[in-house]
């Protein structure tokens, strides 16, 4: 068990943040991932769409130079953002989507 950082407050004493164990308890997980995706560039309006229309799933970035979408996902834990990914990944034209970042936390907290 770590100890209160005295001279950082809120902090423990290997330097992390120092959240009280009911705070956290009452919170809901968040998954939230960046996923890298690539289709035809010919394609890559059509698939924004489509993509935009997935449970969770917001397109964020779009290069129609190179057909690549940044997407960002978020669900409510990893069986369902890994559900989530594959699902991206059976969509029409993606030639590849893979998670390229992950965030967990907990309700409230900023990522």
């Amino acid at each position: 068990m770590t100890g209160v950082n005295r001279r950082h407050p809120g902090r423990d004493s290997n330097g992390g943040l120092s959240v009280p164990r009911m705070a956290t308890a009452a919170r809901a997980p968040l998954n939230l991932s960046g996923i890298l995706v690539v289709v035809p560039p010919e394609r890559i309006q059509e698939c924004a769409a489509d993509l935009s229309t997935l449970p969770g799933v917001e397109v964020h970035h779009t290069d129609p130079a190179t057909g690549r979408l940044i997407v960002v996902q978020e669900a409510d834990d990893v069986a369902a953002e890994m559900a989530g990914l594959t699902a991206i990944k059976a969509r029409p034209h993606v030639r590849m989507a893979e998670m390229v970042y992950h965030y967990f936390a907990t309700e409230g907290e900023e990522p």
